[in-house]
């Protein structure tokens, strides 16, 4: 296991050093010319106020350079601190930004393992779901060989005896079908059992034919053998109440078939 280098603190020692070696050098050599004018006036002319000004004026100097030379040193010390803090900070809010990192680098493998996975079995569900649409266009298959032999089935059952009535949806005309036997009167509509009625009488079935609105409606009477007197009674009713009507005869025992609607309604 390697070990971590430690990061070596950044030290202004030597800075100080050599600022303070400067400013030594700089109070010896005024110190120097210091003592060697104030010598000077001393010897040649104590009485001159211009040499003593001179001379205050190098000893304020002197002060101010020490003051300064003072200030600086405090200065470089306290900067010196606020370096090392500032550098022990930054170190640790890199270790930390560092640690931070590689959690969200570990979160960041471990979605991205999950999403492998996911992927995997979405795959799965995808191939599961190509073989159950195989499997439902094979029972579509067979559901339309059903009904083609239903169909077919239908068809031979008709006889050439039966007489096929059919109702469409295309026409504005509502026809209904009335099977006109001796003991009996059927109307039978589009909507199938639900609107079939029997009367017993041709009176019945005039009475509820005066209740059909005669403008979206007609009648076709199919008449056998046997209904010709409530044909006779019907058809004069239908005719006083102005309804439009059609014949058709049949045979005492034929078949009837009523085909339901087909096909859309015209707007």
């Amino acid at each position: 296991m390697s070990r971590k280098k430690s990061a070596s603190p950044i030290t202004l020692f030597a800075f100080q050093d050599a600022i303070t070696s400067v400013c030594g050098v700089v109070v010896l050599v005024t110190l120097m010319l210091a003592l060697a004018l104030t010598q000077r006036v001393v010897t040649e002319a104590e009485s001159s106020t211009v040499a003593k000004s001179k001379v205050d004026e190098v000893r304020a100097m002197v002060e101010k350079l020490t003051a300064d030379l003072a200030e600086l040193n405090a200065q470089v010390e306290e900067a010196a601190n606020v370096e090392t803090a500032g550098i022990g900070l930054s170190v640790s809010e890199v270790k930390t930004q560092l640690a931070n990192a590689k959690r969200r680098l570990e979160a960041s493998r471990e979605e991205s393992r999950a999403l492998d996975r996911r992927l995997e079995e979405l795959e799965r569900e995808q191939q599961s779901f190509s073989e159950l649409e195989k499997q439902i266009d094979e029972i579509r298959r067979k559901i339309d060989e059903k009904l083609r032999e239903a169909q077919e089935t239908q068809a031979e059952t008709i006889s050439q005896d039966s007489a096929v009535y059919a109702f469409s949806d295309s026409v504005r005309e509502k026809p209904w079908y009335v099977e006109v036997a001796g003991n009996k009167l059927v109307a039978h509509g589009s909507g199938g059992e639900s609107e079939t009625f029997t009367f017993s009488t041709a009176f019945e079935f005039a009475k509820w034919a005066s209740t059909r609105p005669s403008g979206s409606e007609y009648f076709v009477l199919i008449v056998r053998p046997s209904g010709a007197k409530n044909y006779g009674f019907a058809v004069a009713e239908l005719e006083n109440e102005g309804y439009r009507y059609g014949v058709d005869l049949i045979g005492e025992t034929r078949e009837l078939l009523f085909l339901p609607s087909q096909g859309k309604e015209r707007p």
